[in-house]
């Protein structure tokens, strides 16, 4: 399964050509999970009705990643323990970062940063 991040889901709703065919055929072979804090970050980004509908539809959609309580906390000394800090890898990164990684998952991402930390076998390409 695929988590794409913030970035992709932006860029897909935003219809760049280049994301949105390869977002489409994981959609339709149903490859895509999602996770709260980055569904958070697009609702807390939209200016438009229409698009916050669209956004929660998706959500309501789409096998979600788990996320509990705590888990803010854990990604916090995940990534302070990784000293991500120094890398340019804030706190929400970690927090999308850490499931994708205990859960086996790919993280679809076009932030540089994240990209030079992650594993092939959890980066999404």
């Amino acid at each position: 399964m695929v988590v794409p991040d913030t970035s992709i889901w932006i860029e897909f709703l935003k219809q760049n050509a280049d994301i949105t065919h390869r977002f489409l055929s994981l959609l339709e072979t149903r490859q895509v999970a999602v996770i709260e804090p980055v569904f958070s970050e697009l609702v807390y980004g939209v200016r438009k009705s229409r698009d916050k509908e669209l956004v929660l539809a998706y959500w309501q959609l789409l096998p979600k990643l788990r996320f509990d309580s705590g888990s803010m906390l854990e990604a916090a000394r995940f990534a302070n323990d990784h000293k991500y800090f120094a890398r340019g890898v804030g706190l929400m990164d970690a927090v999308i970062l850490l499931p994708v990684l205990n859960q086996g998952y790919q993280l679809w991402t076009l932030d540089k940063r994240i990209l030079r930390i992650l594993d092939t076998q959890n980066r999404f390409k």
